[in-house]
C-alpha cells in the first residue's frame, strides 16, 4: 500500500507534500510524490528541443516532485518519486489504481493551496 502526493510543481513548497508525509508517517505506508506533465507541455519541449523525449519528459516529471519534496520536508528520506506524461487527473488515478493506494493527496483548485484527502480503496469513479 502507498500513500501518493501529486504536486502541480508551481511552488517549491507544496502543502500536499506535507501531509502526505503525514499520512505515510502516522500509517507506516511508503511515501510516493508524483508529477505528471501534461500532454500540452510535453509537446512544447518537444517543439522547442528536437532531441525531448518520453524518456526526458518522465525523468524531468521525476526531478520537479524530488525538488518539491525536497523544498517542503528540508530532505528526501525514504520518499519515492515518479513522473508520468499524459492527461493529468486519469493518469494521477491510474497510478493511484496501479499502486493500489491507500491515500491519495492532490491540492485543490483554488487559490488556497489546501491539501485535500482521498481515502478508500479505489480512487478511480465506478
Amino acid at each position: 500500500m502507498t500513500v501518493i502526493a501529486a504536486v502541480n510543481g508551481e511552488y517549491d513548497e507544496d502543502p500536499v507534500v506535507r501531509t502526505g508525509f503525514d499520512l505515510a508517517k502516522a500509517y507506516g505506508e511508503p511515501l510516493l510524490v508524483l508529477h505528471v506533465m501534461s500532454n500540452d507541455e510535453f509537446a512544447d519541449r518537444q517543439d522547442s528541443t528536437p532531441d525531448y523525449y518520453l524518456e526526458n519528459a518522465e525523468e524531468t516529471a521525476r526531478s520537479l516532485a524530488r525538488r518539491v519534496t525536497r523544498g517542503t520536508l528540508g530532505g528526501i528520506g525514504d520518499t519515492r518519486f515518479r513522473g508520468e506524461v499524459g492527461p493529468v487527473a486519469e493518469t494521477i488515478l491510474d497510478v493511484a489504481h496501479e499502486l493500489d493506494a491507500d491515500y491519495l493527496v492532490i491540492g485543490g483548485a483554488t487559490a488556497r493551496r489546501s491539501g485535500r484527502r482521498c481515502s478508500g480503496r479505489s480512487p478511480r469513479p465506478s
